[in-house]
């Protein structure tokens, strides 16, 4: 197959971007320190005062300390809040807008984690759209700012920027022939961590990792943006070419690798939640080398929607072991054969 013909070439391979600013507020101390009376209503008036000024945004806040540990646990799975948040518990909150696009955990390990995710490589429409937010609270809060470090956080190595930008890439060219570690190695002299999406104790499953920066002091914002942008683009390119090597050494092996995993999530009765993600991701790659006609964000959708906690919400109702495996084939039946849009049921 000629090299060019392979759609998506260069961002098919990327799920997502997002920045994530970190905020503290001069006024208040670190949520290690807060109480949850302060705390609680920190969260409050940062919702009521991005209501006034987003009114664009379907805005909805999430206390985690009146919410459900399932309900929880699907926006953790969804990579919308974090563990820390969870662990903060009596005074952490959430504010997302209705397309999942924009996420503000509150009382996380800083007062403020404000989130910005876009499809495909998009680091720089993140990145607007984060900073637009961010002038908007900032006219209404005074943050913690040193004119010679920056924005003050817990962690020093957010300090200056208080930024995060990370991107989401699918290499299973590079994970089968273990040039993933080498990239790791590489990334890490240069102030960058590539980690695994889904894990099995220290194996990834899958083929989903993220990439993100690991200081911002001493850097812009654009700096960041860019030098994360060139490093993706470079892995890209070696994907790229160890799918070719792929193709070229065992084009049949892989696209019966391709069609058994789509059989298999179409037919099978059962389904447990590793299997699904690994024969997802082998349904992607058939998608990405155009070997399958298939829509990429079905696929991501499933990534999201059969996880267990996801599963559980979707359905109303506690499943056991050998349930949540049922009701998981069925679902992606449902959907991968006849379309079915789970949103609106």
């Amino acid at each position: 197959m000629d090299s060019m013909s392979h759609k998506n070439r260069e961002t098919g391979i990327v799920l997502s971007s997002k920045i994530l600013l970190a905020r503290n507020l001069s006024d208040l101390p670190f949520p290690n320190k807060l109480n949850y009376i302060r705390g609680r209503d920190h969260g409050k008036k940062i919702y009521n005062a991005l209501k006034n000024e987003l009114i664009d945004e379907e805005l909805m806040l999430y206390e985690i300390w009146n919410t459900k540990e399932e309900f929880g646990k699907e926006y953790l799975e969804k990579d919308l809040i974090s563990e820390e948040l969870l662990k903060n518990s009596d005074k952490g909150s959430f504010i997302l807008n209705k397309e999942e696009t924009l996420s503000i955990m509150i009382n996380e390990k800083d007062h403020i984690n404000l989130q910005c995710i876009r499809e495909g490589l998009n680091l720089e429409e993140a990145f607007e759209k984060a900073t637009n937010i961010d002038d908007k609270i900032e006219k209404n809060f005074d943050y913690a700012f040193d004119e010679k470090l920056g924005y003050l956080t817990t962690s020093p190595e957010n300090i200056g920027t208080g930024m995060k930008a990370s991107v989401i890439l699918h290499l299973p060219a590079l994970t089968m022939s273990e040039e993933i570690k080498n990239i790791s190695k590489n990334l890490s002299k240069i102030g960058m961590n590539i980690k695994g999406i889904y894990l099995d104790g220290a194996k990834v499953y899958g083929n989903l990792y993220r990439i993100v920066n690991k200081v911002s002091l001493g850097l812009t914002e654009e700096d960041i943006i860019s030098r994360l942008k060139t490093e993706v683009l470079n892995i890209i390119a070696e994907e790229n070419k160890f799918r070719e090597i792929l193709i070229n050494k065992c084009r049949y092996e892989l696209e019966d690798k391709v069609y058994r995993a789509y059989g298999t999530l179409k037919c099978a009765i059962l389904l447990d939640s590793k299997e699904t993600i690994e024969l997802l991701s082998n349904v992607r790659l058939g998608a990405e080398l155009s070997f399958i006609d298939i829509n990429e964000s079905k696929l991501d959708e499933l990534l999201i929607l059969t996880s267990n906690s996801s599963l559980q919400n979707y359905l109303g109702r506690y499943l056991d072991a050998k349930e949540i495996k049922y009701e998981r084939a069925k679902l992606v039946k449902e959907i991968l054969t006849w379309g079915k849009d789970w949103r609106f049921q």
